[in-house]
């Protein structure tokens, strides 16, 4: 099941976590930028990065490695605002 879109902006209290995009396509805001991220990316989100996903594709699949396993999560104040969701540029979606 896909999260929520535009849940809210938030923060991981983890100190290991990344993010391996398995397939799809999905949109975040990264500490106010906004950011493609497409199968076969990965990110590691550092401790305390703030992040908003906003939109994703219907296919959108990914792994999720997070440690310590009993982490919290953080509402904060976003950086900016959030742009609606719309398509990411198709040769964007290629690359």
């Amino acid at each position: 099941m896909a999260p929520e879109k535009g849940t809210g902006w938030h923060r991981h209290e983890a100190e290991f976590h990344i993010v391996l995009m398995l397939k799809g396509w999905a949109r975040f805001m990264y500490e106010g930028k906004d950011t493609l991220v497409a199968a076969g990316d990965c990110v590691h989100q550092r401790p305390g990065f703030v992040h908003f996903l906003y939109d994703y594709s219907p296919d959108m699949e990914y792994l999720e490695v997070v440690g310590p396993s009993d982490f919290g999560t953080v509402e904060v104040e976003g950086p900016c605002a959030v742009p609606e969701p719309m398509p990411w540029p198709t040769e964007a979606k290629a690359a």
